[in-house]
């Protein structure tokens, strides 16, 4: 056999298995996915079920995707019961009684208005593929509507803006919320689902549409996309009149569809906000109760555990060790362990760089994390939301502006992780969000919006108007 036919043989091969990957992979991580999916609910699920009321205590197998029968049905009933008196009786109070915790009535709060507005049949978010120059003029990056920008972001910035999500990649999940004006946003002709697979393929997956174009040759940049938005049109009008005969035969699907979404809504705030407590309760409890002695230990005499004595204890002793350091002895023991600590090489530099952040957020005149201020970023005519953490040191001051303040620039849905920023005080704009406010925008990708809480100008146009918009630093 000649080499050459060697090397055809070899090449058919490995064409063979490239295209047997590209045939098994796609359906096999599809599977695999949706399977996991399917027994994770099951696990969680089937096992709730009665006995009497499971068909798998009659037979000698398990039913894939039981669990997640039951689930969906279960919200199917809950969002019929919530539509009726009774159900919004309960709700009320129900909610009454959440609002009534502290910390876990903002995670009921924030989560039950992601859900309302994503699950909202007008809603907007997350609905929209668009084009943006990111991070500065001339270079371009796919992005996510997730509304129209109201209250005071919109009048301190330009006419129409929009909140606009741009996500990373490969993990769609992270990114930054961005305030463009609408002139500055070009609408794609592509789904959310397609924006989507061609961030996470870094560009690889090419959704494949025909682009329109004029008698002078291919369209570029803004008439691009206004071609396509025009064309999109189109194709959605003929779409939406070929559907409307239907639409009356759809209507018991539509209402059971409806009571799905509406179980949704119902449950999944407050499921979401009871697991958070509970995975924050069961952290603390199994690092602490296991140091309590046994004498001391309620859980040593009862038969059962006791959840949030973890908590308990270490609320206690924090109070505990503040009313202890507040005296004299408490102070000369503090002073010891801290010249202690500071004979050590490398725990004294991480000892006193956390002291000294925990000591600058907790004082009662620090203004970290305590305003929340617009900012233009990463260019012009771009805006982003901010929050003031302290003045910039002294060496930055002397290199930059007057009145240099810090200002972190959180990741969206994950504000815990950003970008710490130094601009000068005029060119920031403050707001009367409070930071929690914030938090809520920024995690929610914009799709939460605080209230215009700024004073109304009086004796200025109509009674009630808002005060102006500040002009553009630039």
């Amino acid at each position: 056999m000649s080499d050459k036919t060697q090397h055809s043989l070899g090449t058919r091969l490995r064409n063979y298995f490239l295209a047997g990957i590209l045939v098994t992979a796609p359906a096999a991580i599809t599977f695999w996915l949706t399977w996991r999916v399917i027994t994770f609910i099951d696990d969680r699920i089937t096992p709730m079920i009665p006995p009497g009321w499971n068909p798998e205590s009659y037979l000698p197998f398990g039913i894939p995707g039981l669990g997640l029968i039951v689930a969906v049905l279960f919200l199917v009933l809950v969002g019929f019961l919530a539509a009726g008196y009774i159900g919004r009786l309960v709700m009320g109070m129900g909610e009454r009684l959440v609002a009534r915790v502290p910390v876990v009535r903002s995670v009921y709060s924030w989560t039950k208005q992601v859900f309302e507005t994503v699950l909202s049949q007008s809603s907007s978010a997350f609905r929209e593929v668009v084009l943006i120059e990111y991070p500065r003029r001339g270079c371009w990056a796919v992005g996510f509507i997730t509304g129209e920008t109201v209250g005071e972001v919109q009048s301190l910035t330009a006419d129409t803006v929009y909140n606009v999500f741009i996500p990373a990649t490969p993990n769609p999940t992270t990114g930054f919320l961005l305030f463009l004006p609408r002139e500055e946003v070009y609408h794609l002709d592509l789904t959310v689902e397609e924006g989507i697979k061609l961030v996470i393929s870094g560009g690889i997956v090419v959704p494949d549409h025909d682009l329109e174009t004029t008698e002078e040759g291919q369209l570029s940049g803004a008439e691009a996309a206004k071609a396509q938005v025009e064309a999109y049109a189109r194709k959605t009008i003929r779409r939406r009149r070929k559907d409307k005969p239907q639409k009356t035969r759809a209507g018991f699907i539509t209402r059971l569809r409806n009571y799905f979404f509406a179980g949704i809504l119902v449950t999944a705030p407050l499921a979401i906000t009871i697991w958070l407590a509970s995975e924050f309760v069961s952290f603390v409890d199994s690092n602490v109760v296991r140091y309590i002695p046994a004498r001391w230990n309620p859980e040593t005499y009862l038969p059962f555990s006791l959840p949030g004595l973890g908590v308990l204890v270490v609320v206690v002793g924090l109070i505990l060790v503040g009313f202890l350091t507040a005296g004299f002895l408490g102070r000369s023991l503090v002073a010891s362990g801290e010249r202690l600590l500071a004979r050590m090489p490398v725990i004294r530099s991480l000892y006193s760089a956390v002291k000294q952040i925990l000591e600058t957020v907790f004082k009662e005149q620090s203004q970290a994390f305590r305003e929340v201020v617009l900012l233009e970023y990463p260019r012009a005519d771009c805006w982003a939301l901010g929050f003031i953490t302290g003045s910039a040191e002294v060496g930055i001051q002397e290199l930059t502006p007057d009145d240099t303040v810090n200002i972190f620039l959180p990741t969206t849905p994950n504000p815990t992780s950003g970008f710490l920023l130094f601009l000068p005080r005029g060119e920031v704009r403050a707001l009367t969000m409070t930071v929690e406010e914030g938090i809520k925008m920024v995690v929610s990708g914009g799709i939460v919006t605080p209230p215009d809480r700024r004073p109304a100008v009086v004796g200025e146009g109509d009674a009630g108007s808002q005060t102006p918009p500040i002009a553009h630093s630039g």
